[in-house]
């Protein structure tokens, strides 16, 4: 046969009659005559050759389904097909449910919220228990994060925000007085924290503006954030001495970059007061403080943006909210930490450990038992849900007056 035709020219019901007809004479006829038959009909029917084979030869006669019992071969039936294929475990109610957790995390990604739904699992069935039953409680527990990705594809793209990176190329003489430090020199022992600073400064360098100091433990990823007003060394001094306060691990080494907001006397000094040693990164070696730098992602820029801010508003505004954000990261996200690295034939395999700050904390020896009740009690006094509504608050809030301010700052120049 030349002549070809549409995939989709017969329902389903039509092809199955159009082989109860050809069965008939199919089943009685020569071996070309049959190859004929199968030719014209895979073409316009659409079917696997095999398997319309199998349905000539086969029609009309009886067979046992041990779910169905005695089935008529070659009779359609829309109930019966409708049950073929793998079955959807994940339907959409829990869809509904994930998306709600993956907002209170703070829209995390799926290799860290499949870790947070079953370590935050008591605050999560008190919150959603209206939406939980028993099945989906079990679904919730076991679900993986492929599984995840795939069923919150279609709702990230509201949550995306683009990458921005600026470098900061200020030097000092007092460099030759800190000693170089590369992140793979050595292990890390509890009490190493990474520093740096990011500018809230837009599109404009110049001038003026606010910054966020952020610290980060390597060892458990504890992390705080305090913001500044500029990146003067007397408000750099004081918000390091601030960080060292709240931190619950002691601090024992500093590692920055090579900003003149580290590399001052200022800090050299308060180093040196309070015992810690004092390293620094590579020239242009951003990679030497990896950890601090991942943070000032997850942590400040999906919070704030890259707008300038500059004005004392906002910078009452940055405070409260860095210190929500800190307590929020450091006692309900999970965080990925790297734990082996092995190279075989040529890649790099790597291991990793996924757990809450706090919790990385709780398992060091050497913390006093006062301090470990404090950080227990701290997380049992704390709603999640309304922590991170507050944030949000304040998010839309630091926008709203940001706004206000660059509509006056364009009728300031009509």
């Amino acid at each position: 046969m030349v002549s070809k035709f549409p995939k989709i020219l017969y329902t389903m019901e039509q092809k199955y009659a159009i082989i109860r007809e050809n069965a008939k004479i199919y089943q009685k006829a020569r071996k070309k005559v049959k190859t004929e038959i199968l030719n014209e009909l895979t073409n316009i029917l659409k079917f696997n050759r095999d398997y319309l084979a199998y349905l000539l030869r086969n029609t009309g006669k009886k067979i046992y389904l041990k779910d169905k019992g005695i089935v008529l071969i070659g009779e359609y039936s829309k109930e019966r097909l409708s049950q073929r294929g793998r079955k959807k475990i994940y339907t959409d109610d829990i869809e509904k449910i994930l998306i709600k957790i993956w907002v209170i995390s703070g829209f995390i990604s799926s290799k860290h919220l499949e870790p947070f739904i079953r370590l935050n699992w008591d605050i999560i069935r008190h919150r959603l228990k209206g939406d939980l039953d028993q099945t989906n409680q079990e679904k919730l527990k076991k679900i993986s994060h492929a599984t995840i990705d795939r069923l919150l594809k279609r709702h990230r793209k509201e949550w995306e925000f683009k990458r921005k990176k600026k470098s900061n190329p200020f030097s000092s003489n007092l460099k030759r007085s800190i000693k170089v430090e590369s992140w793979f020199d050595r292990e890390k022992q509890p009490g190493e924290v990474e520093i740096d600073l990011v500018h809230h400064c837009g599109e404009n360098p110049e001038g003026q503006f606010i910054y966020t100091l952020t610290a980060t433990e390597i060892q458990t990823g504890w992390t705080e954030l305090v913001p500044l007003r500029n990146k003067a060394m007397v408000w750099t001094t004081k918000a390091l001495k601030q960080i060292k306060d709240n931190f619950p691990v002691e601090i024992k080494k500093i590692h920055s970059d090579n900003g003149s907001e580290f590399i001052n006397s200022y800090l050299l000094k308060f180093c040196r007061q309070n015992n810690i040693e004092f390293k620094r990164s590579r020239p242009y070696k951003k990679n030497d403080a990896p950890y601090v730098e991942s943070k000032n992602w997850t942590m400040v820029r999906q919070y704030t943006g890259w707008r300038r801010y500059d004005t004392e508003e906002e910078y009452q505004i940055l405070k409260k909210l860095t210190k929500l954000i800190s307590l929020r990261h450091n006692l309900f996200i999970p965080q990925m930490k790297i734990i082996k690295k092995e190279r075989i034939n040529g890649k790099i395999k790597k291991k990793h450990e996924i757990e809450i700050p706090v919790n990385r904390v709780l398992k060091i020896e050497s913390l006093d038992n006062q301090t470990k009740e404090k950080l227990i009690n701290l997380r049992n006094r704390i709603d999640l849900v309304k922590l991170t509504k507050t944030i949000v608050y304040l998010k839309e809030k630091l926008e709203k007056v940001y706004n206000e301010k660059r509509r006056k700052q364009c009728l300031i120049k009509m």
